[in-house]
């Protein structure tokens, strides 16, 4: 008897699995990435003993192909590598924080 009760759930559970999670036949969104260009496209920074190189500086945002509708915002990146500029003293980096300050200030 026992067994016959375990054989239901299971046929019961796949079968509502199956109806359950079937594929709907919709058209597929295409999300392109638009990229725009900073200029400069690279800048040095000197902060004490560390100089920093900010390189490949771009801003990128991904839209809906057609209806142009933003799925992510635009974000600013970049690569930034630190050096430490001094011949006679160590430097280690703890912790950082990145600024942005246009011409206004």
């Amino acid at each position: 008897m026992w067994k016959w009760v375990g054989v239901t759930v299971v046929v019961a559970a796949m079968t509502t699995m199956t109806l359950g999670c079937s594929q709907s036949s919709g058209t597929a969104v295409v999300i392109e990435d638009k990229v725009y260009t900073v200029t400069p496209a690279g800048i040095t920074v000197k902060a004490g003993i560390v100089t920093g190189n900010v390189t490949e500086m771009k801003v990128m945002e991904r839209v809906e192909k057609g209806s142009d509708r933003v799925v992510s915002p635009a974000k600013l990146s970049g690569k930034l590598v630190l050096k430490n500029s001094s011949t006679d003293q160590t430097v280690r980096l703890v912790a950082g924080k990145i600024l942005y300050i246009d011409t206004q200030g």
